[in-house]
């Protein structure tokens, strides 16, 4: 706490840290795995699990052959401009897609 200045909200104290300490960029990542469950909705996210994020693709498993082609052939743009909409930091390029292990059902 700064003697001139006063008491500043935490949140305001909580995102300095996080920008002077590097976090910041680091918890762009983490969002994105709660904005695919979001944007993917229930039927597809408990087929699928955000594997990584490299080279601004995101790369996702996905655990049947035909979930594979679903998202592919008919999901694959409408998904790619939500998460460039509610993630415009990360400048995603693409999705992804591979086979994958199946997630289990509380996850």
């Amino acid at each position: 706490m700064n003697a001139q200045t006063g008491p500043q909200p935490i949140g305001k104290i909580l995102r300095d840290f996080f920008q002077t300490s590097g976090l910041a960029s680091r918890l762009r990542y983490l969002e994105l795995y709660a904005v695919w469950e979001e944007v993917v909705g229930p039927e597809l996210r408990t087929h699928t699990r955000v594997a990584g994020f490299a080279n601004h693709k995101v790369h996702i498993e996905v655990d049947s052959a035909a979930h594979l082609h679903e998202l592919r052939s008919f999901y694959s743009e409408t998904l790619l401009k939500e998460l460039r909409a509610r993630l415009p930091a990360l400048r995603i390029a693409g999705l992804v897609f591979k086979p994958g292990a199946a997630r289990s059902p509380n996850a």
